[in-house]
């Protein structure tokens, strides 16, 4: 820490300045927040963008309040580092992280609402869980780092949108892994018919979580 603070202080290049901010962000420790969050106040941009996700990747609620105190950046992409960063870093302890694959659908040919629909549902339902998303192409390091530092319980998601038995019928299947290990703890499947695909995913999705949650203990 000592070093690396040193060598933020000291650097005249933006490229050392940011590498080097995104190597603090990986410590996940709190002295690094003094540090990142003078690099917001950076002359250049790239430096002040790299700050911001390295606070993210802190997930300490002294780097979220630094991250806040700096909503009002006037460069749009630091600024949009800046609000990721905040709802990134603000993953409660002991909470189910959750990482989601893209929807499969293996009906073929429907549509991307709904699909979306189906996201949704999920997203809706597993936050009533008490539940925080992990990032899009996250490290395997840093979320392990997290799930340790703030005791998660991190599970993968792949949903499925299966053909029913019958000509209007489908089946929703969720393969449940551990993240970001991927080992598997089950399937869990709901079948429905009689309806369109939307009314079916509406009374689906919700239902295979449910069972998954009861099954997981995802309640307590």
């Amino acid at each position: 820490m000592a070093f690396l603070t040193k060598q933020l202080a000291g650097a005249k290049d933006p490229r050392v300045k940011a590498q080097t901010v995104l190597v603090l962000g990986q410590t996940g420790a709190e002295s690094a927040v003094v540090p990142l969050c003078e690099a917001l106040k950076d002359s250049e941009v790239v430096v002040r963008a790299a700050a911001a996700n390295a606070l993210g990747d802190l997930r300490l609620a002294s780097a979220v309040a630094c991250l806040k105190a700096s909503s009002g950046e006037a460069d749009q992409a630091v600024r949009s580092a800046v609000e990721r960063a905040i709802s990134q870093g603000a993953v409660q302890a002991g909470a189910l992280y959750v990482n989601l694959v893209p929807i499969e659908d293996k009906v073929g040919g429907l549509p991307d609402t709904t699909l979306k629909l189906a996201e949704k549902l999920m997203r809706e339902k597993l936050t009533g869980f008490g539940a925080s998303f992990a990032p899009p192409n996250e490290e395997k390091k840093s979320a392990q780092a997290l799930i340790r530092a703030r005791n998660l319980k991190g599970y993968q998601l792949k949903l499925q949108l299966l053909p029913g038995a019958s000509a209007n019928g489908m089946k929703v299947e969720m393969l449940i892994m551990t993240y970001p290990e991927q080992s598997l703890k089950g399937s869990w499947n709901v079948k429905g018919s009689g309806a369109k695909p939307e009314s079916l995913i509406k009374a689906m999705v919700p239902r295979v979580l449910e069972d998954a949650a009861g099954d997981l203990e995802w309640k307590h």
